[in-house]
């Protein structure tokens, strides 16, 4: 390597270096009788050559301070400076090329997740030197200045520069399977659509609205998974929460042959499952868990035989006497049997509460016991029930004794899920760091509040889970814009509820929700009557008749009566939470009166159960104003409200009072 000596003039003024050596460990500092080297380590930052009058000198900023070589030559310290920084560049290249082909790996993989987006920093963090802020030699190959300009880039991005990456990502996917959103259904995807199938956050939100299409996005995303090649089918697993809505999909997804092998299943099949696979043997599932009616029959015959020691039999009657009113001598074991199975089942999922009310602690003694004997009966029996199932399976995935086989995960009607549920999801996802939560479901639509369902799971989805993309479907194919103006004003009336704007592809004028103020034991009349202006303006129109409680609906053999007087029109009957996911030309809603079994109904105070399960929102009636946006929703032309004349429901009060455009008071 070349010397370049400094001119003889600097030793008059004393100066230490006689010269400056390149070599290819880093600079050589020559000074009287001894040399000094630097390794490119104790570099700091290139060595820079400043002008003087005469001669020019380098400067090198070290660990240590600033050192400056003086009086070097014009034209030998130029090629000095070149050679050094050349050297010096080439010195980092070794650890930069490298973090540059991780980063490049990591981009390459599709969406910037937040994952991913936090492993880039990770690395970037580390690296010592900020590339933005030096000029690279010309000198450099193509592919070591590709490596430092990317490394660069990445140092200065920020999260507006992800967003960007994010955009541009989702608009290249949207442009380059544009084919495949429009054939996939008899009609294209919406735009909301196909941006929920092609966001591919680590949690993926997708609030569909009711009659929005989320099982068209279900199936939409899995057939882009596949055909982006970002997953092969086992890869894949979609989520239902009963063996309908799973046979549903499955046969959704046999519709295109390249969905074979993607795994459908239930929540209580995948924790069978997982323990079958984390430890060799499938667990046997009590019979008891699988038939509800045996159950309750089970649980009223040990209620039966805990009546019989006479401390319980006394404080049994007493707490009947107090609270239902019972004074036979022999209580009613089926009727209590019914009433305490949710009871049984909450306590062994959530435990004791921490403060009831006296009556509450009551029958809290009185239901304990019956707990104990299905625990025992369970344990004697080596048996398990759905909850252990969930709980084991979710335990087993943290230990790490199950291998997570998929990428997606795919979950329907996620506003249903319970906590147990939501934890068995988040140990999957922690369990395996490439997969990815997709759920689909509406907070407007939570109603199962009594089976466990946690609706603050929707509606602080990413408190939960972590960073969310959150994509809102913004068209119904279901009901017009009438039906939807009143029910989405009603529903949003409680601001827990996640803003969203539903567009429809059917609009008309005139009123839609019609109040039809009725005696109690003129509900069926008005029924008939209805009826026969629908079959009269409507030949082959579909009728749901939908209420809070089944006592209020018409009993088989006036159904039956009604389906044969009206033989044009498709008649069906059901209760509220039945018929969600449901829909028909008109929806005639009965049973609209004030009180414990109104709609909604009144509680003195909350229930051991309310206790028990998640805790309730702070807005008045929140499940049972979703319940009623619920059964608004099934329509898709005309809804009736039939309500009680004397103690007409507050929620249809609320219609009538509150300036709701689109509702009429009907006259018949």
């Amino acid at each position: 390597m070349p010397i370049c000596k400094a001119h003889w003039l600097g030793q008059l003024f004393n100066h230490p270096y006689l010269a400056v050596e390149a070599t290819a460990e880093g600079p050589v500092l020559h000074i009287r009788r001894e040399q000094h080297a630097l390794g490119w380590k104790e570099l700091l930052t290139p060595p820079v050559l400043e002008r003087g009058r005469l001669f020019r000198q380098l400067v090198l900023n070290c660990r240590q301070g600033q050192l400056v070589c003086a009086w070097l030559p014009n034209t030998k310290a130029g090629v000095l400076q070149q050679q050094l920084a050349q050297g010096w560049f080439e010195y980092h290249a070794a650890r930069v090329v490298p973090l540059a082909e991780r980063c490049l790996a990591l981009l390459e993989q599709g969406y910037l997740r937040h994952s991913r987006w936090q492993q880039l920093q990770q690395w970037l963090v580390q690296e010592p030197v900020q590339w933005g802020t030096l000029t690279l030699p010309e000198e450099l190959s193509e592919r070591v200045r590709a490596a430092f300009e990317l490394v660069a880039t990445l140092q200065q991005a920020d999260d507006h520069w992800r967003k960007q990456c994010l955009q541009e990502h989702c608009e290249q996917a949207l442009i380059e399977y544009k084919t495949l959103f429009d054939t996939l259904e008899e009609h294209p995807l919406t735009q909301a659509q196909r941006l929920a199938c092609v966001t591919d956050e680590d949690h993926n939100l997708v609030l569909a609205g009711a009659g929005c299409g989320k099982t068209s996005v279900m199936a939409a995303r899995t057939a882009f998974l596949l055909a982006s090649h970002q997953a092969e089918p086992h890869e894949l697993l979609l989520l239902a929460f009963g063996n309908e809505a799973a046979a549903e999909m499955r046969e959704r997804l046999a519709r295109r042959p390249e969905n074979t092998g993607v795994q459908v299943s239930t929540f209580h099949a995948l924790g069978m499952t997982i323990i079958t696979q984390a430890t060799g043997q499938a667990p046997v599932l009590s019979p008891l868990a699988q038939n509800e009616q045996e159950k309750q029959r089970t649980f009223a015959r040990w209620l039966a035989q805990l009546a019989e020691d006479e401390n319980y039999g006394i404080q049994l009657l007493a707490w009947l006497r107090q609270h239902r009113f019972q004074t036979v001598p022999a209580p009613d074991y089926a009727r209590l049997a019914r009433e305490w199975t949710p009871l049984v089942a909450a306590l062994k999922v959530y435990g004791e509460p921490d403060d009831i009310l006296p009556g509450q602690g009551e029958q809290l003694a009185l239901v304990k016991p019956l707990l104990l004997r299905y625990q025992q009966h369970l344990r004697d029996a080596g048996y398990i029930d759905f909850d252990d199932m969930i709980e084991q399976a979710t335990e087993l995935v943290r230990s790490g004794r199950f291998a997570v086989p998929w990428q997606h995960i795919l979950v329907d009607e996620f506003q249903d899920i319970s906590r147990s549920r939501a934890e068995l999801l988040l140990a999957l996802r922690n369990a395996a760091s490439v997969l990815s939560l997709f759920c689909v479901g509406d907070d407007w639509q939570a109603i199962y509040r009594f089976s466990g369902a946690d609706v603050s799971l929707t509606t602080d989805f990413s408190g939960f889970f972590g960073a969310t993309a959150m994509t809102a479907l913004d068209t119904t194919f279901r009901f017009n814009n009438v039906i939807e103006r009143v029910a989405s004003r009603f529903v949003t009336r409680n601001p827990q509820q996640l803003p969203k704007e539903l567009s429809t592809l059917n609009r008309t004028e005139g009123p839609c929700v019609h109040v039809l103020p009725v005696a109690d034991d003129e509900s069926m009349d008005m029924v008939a009557r209805l009826l026969g202006q629908i079959a009269a303006q409507r030949s082959g129109a579909s009728v749901y008749l939908l209420s809070r409680f089944r006592f209020s609906l018409p009993d088989d053999d006036l159904l039956e009566g009604w389906r044969k007087r009206f033989a044009g029109l498709t008649l069906h009957a059901q209760t509220l939470h039945g018929a969600k996911g449901k829909e028909a030309d008109c929806v005639i809603m009965l049973g609209l009166a004030r009180g414990r079994y109104g709609f909604p109904p009144e509680k003195k105070q909350a229930s051991l159960l309310d206790m028990l399960l998640p805790a309730e929102e702070d807005f008045p009636y929140a499940e049972e104003r979703r319940l009623f946006y619920v059964g608004l929703t099934r329509a898709r032309e005309q809804v009736f409200l039939l309500a009680d004349r004397q103690i007409p429901s507050p929620f249809v009060k609320e219609l009538l009072e509150g300036g709701y455009s689109g509702v009429s008071r009907w006259q018949g």
